[in-house]
């Protein structure tokens, strides 16, 4: 049986994003967006990738306002120097391991990645917990997050019509501080999608995500350390697509599999300049691949995407322009090559190849830039709009997209 064109499109986005090397991106909150999302610059955002760091910024009640009303999220941390819980509110971003380089110009905070999509609705955050404690020459932390989203279509008492998709996510880390530092997180995540169609169980997909994530800061001269980050990512998706006749019984099924392994590396120095002026640079070496059986039963089918980041670079500056103001900016740019390989009977015809192959190279770049106000324990960053900077600001009734694309609150009890 041909694969339904929904499967179709659900691992041809899997292709495209393993091509791209971002797969899923993180919530574009102010600041950190700001900076175009450089990860050597520490912000409390850390706490989606290595919960322990929540330690460092306990008692913490902050909101990322978006260019919507349903478009942010909240962050609030709450505890001692010995431990810190804390709770986030509407993310609904599936959050993994992998992301850099970063899509620099998502506007979203939340819902910014659906592995299932399209054939399983966007799966908002149910909860979304964090716990970090102070171990003393380190800290050690753990996030929880379980979602759910979909949409039923009932008949009197049986379900019609209907598309549901859950997932579960642990991610576990240590940080060990001290003249060297080093953060450390292990996530955990599975996903699972389901549609109905007429009463009849048409498709089931599922996703499991394992990555590993690190950084480090080691000390190398005055005010001067040398920022080290890595990834390591693997992936494994399954669907079955079933067809029915008229009476509700099954006539053929279809089994799909993908899987994906990737790896990069960053290296770079950090500069702490002054009092609160930070700049951050890495150079990014990775690879990825991802193979993919349209139908288990059918032989000749497979494809298999190679992508190599050769490579990839990326510069932040946070600028303390005044005892209160801060001017901050990021770039980034991505050489990327990719190759795509199919299999063929090599028995077909006159062809003796089991594979053809196609190469592309690409690269893309990209630039953020923010202000940012800390008054006391109070913070208000703001990520400008292109449009803003470069063209200027509509005072009367202008077309433009306004002066930020997010802004965010935080306060310190």
């Amino acid at each position: 049986m041909k694969m339904n064109t929904q499967l179709r499109w659900m691992f041809t986005l899997a292709a495209a994003g393993a091509m791209t090397l971002t797969l899923v991106p993180e919530a574009d909150a102010a600041r950190r967006a700001s900076l175009g999302q450089n990860r050597l610059i520490l912000d409390k955002n850390d706490v989606y990738l290595f919960p322990q760091t929540s330690t460092e910024y306990n008692n913490l009640l902050s909101l990322e306002y978006g260019g919507a009303q349903n478009a942010g999220s909240g962050l609030a941390l709450i505890g001692n120097d010995a431990m810190v819980f804390g709770l986030g509110i509407y993310r609904g971003d599936l959050f993994t391991a992998q992301g850099y380089p970063y899509n620099l110009g998502h506007p979203n905070l939340g819902n910014v990645g659906n592995p299932l999509a399209p054939v399983s609705p966007q799966a908002h955050t149910i909860f979304d917990l964090f716990a970090g404690f102070d171990m003393g020459a380190g800290a050690a932390g753990a996030r929880l997050s379980l979602g759910n989203g979909g949409q039923r279509n009932v008949d009197g008492e049986d379900v019609v019509d209907a598309q549901t998709h859950n997932f579960v996510g642990l991610t576990l880390g240590y940080s060990m501080m001290g003249d060297t530092r080093v953060d450390t997180g292990l996530n955990i995540q599975f996903n699972s999608g389901n549609e109905i169609n007429g009463g009849d169980d048409v498709l089931d997909v599922s996703r499991l995500a394992i990555g590993a994530t690190a950084r480090a800061y080691m000390p190398m001269a005055e005010r001067t350390s040398l920022g080290i980050l890595g990834d390591v990512t693997f992936e494994s998706n399954g669907a079955t697509g079933r067809t029915f006749d008229a009476n509700g019984v099954e006539t053929s099924s279809t089994e799909t599999t993908s899987s994906a392994f990737g790896i990069m590396a960053g290296v770079g120095p950090v500069f702490e300049l002054k009092e609160a002026t930070t700049l951050a640079g890495y150079a990014l070496l990775g690879v990825a691949t991802e193979g993919t059986d349209p139908d288990t039963d059918t032989d000749f089918d497979g494809q298999r995407i190679t992508t190599y980041l050769t490579p990839g670079v990326h510069v932040a500056a946070d600028i303390q322009l005044l005892d209160w103001l801060y001017f901050r900016t990021g770039a980034q740019y991505t050489y990327i090559g990719a190759t795509t390989s199919n299999e063929i009977d090599p028995d077909a015809g006159n062809n003796v190849r089991d594979t053809t192959t196609a190469n592309i190279r690409t690269s893309d770049f990209g630039w953020r830039a923010g202000l940012g106000i800390e008054l006391g324990d109070f913070t208000l960053d703001g990520a400008f709009q292109a449009g803003f900077i470069t063209n200027g600001p509509d005072f009367l009734g202008g077309a433009g997209g306004g002066m930020f694309t997010s802004v965010a609150a935080g306060y310190r009890f």
